[in-house]
């Protein structure tokens, strides 16, 4: 499938499969409107990493852009550390995370755990980590929300740099993008300007419209708040193939 149809089945997906059909309506009565299942995943994140429900919402969207830009990528994609806890927490519905990479982006999007933590290892998780940002910017034509993205055990200076220089070109040639080859299209080029701002497309702009640049996503996980140096908590695994070293 191209990316823009990809984009579009995550846009649509909303762990519905992760709730058993007994609890289905008790789910939609509880949390009520659009999207109750994915409200429900969402506040079962905030209750056991501790936060609020509304930054575990905005750590679910940006998840979603974490699993399409793995999926389109030609390298390993690396998570951040909020991004590593919601796939951890998707993948622990076992039948539901089969179900999505099968049915939903028909991929199989894997997860694979460092066994040792190896000098050589981290750099390289390091590198892709900033390779992960670059095209996150590429395709979305924003920069990732620091609150979610900035989170992580890897260089914290050339994580700032690899922004401050994507801010920098931004405000020179009003473009993030700097193309490889004359075929590559972005996906925030495949949808007008009305659908990728405001609340008619808010999957590229953060919940309610707010924007992704920075300030649209506030808050913290009480367990993953140190925002510099080794956030594992544990000295830090990293993960490899799709996944990363962002997180345990």
């Amino acid at each position: 499938m191209d990316k823009k149809e990809l984009w579009l089945r995550l846009k649509n997906y909303h762990f519905d499969n992760l709730v058993a059909p007994n609890l289905l309506e008790k789910i939609t009565q509880a949390f009520g409107g659009v999207d109750a299942s994915t409200k429900a995943f969402a506040d079962k994140i905030a209750r056991k990493h501790g936060g609020s429900k509304a930054f575990a919402l905005k750590a679910v969207l940006e998840y979603k852009k974490f699993v399409f830009l793995g999926v389109i990528s030609d390298f390993q994609v690396t998570p951040s550390k909020f991004i590593d806890i919601v796939w951890h927490e998707h993948i622990l519905f076992t039948n539901g995370y089969r179900d999505f990479c099968e049915s939903v982006i028909e991929y199989k999007f894997e997860h694979h755990p460092e066994l040792i933590n190896l000098p050589e290892e981290t750099g390289r998780f390091n590198a892709q980590y900033l390779s992960t940002l670059e095209l996150y910017i590429n395709e979305f034509g924003k920069l990732p929300p620091t609150a979610i993205w900035d989170i992580t055990k890897f260089d914290k200076e050339k994580i700032l740099d690899k922004l401050n220089a994507a801010k920098q070109k931004k405000a020179t040639t009003d473009s993030y993008y700097s193309p490889n080859n004359s075929g590559y299209v972005p996906l925030y080029e495949s949808f007008n300007a009305s659908e990728t701002s405001g609340d008619s497309f808010p999957e590229f702009g953060g919940f309610d419209g707010g924007s992704a640049e920075g300030g649209g996503a506030s808050g913290s996980w009480d367990d993953a708040s140190d925002s510099g140096g080794d956030s594992s908590g544990d000295g830090g695994s990293s993960c490899s193939s799709s996944c990363g070293g962002g997180g345990d």
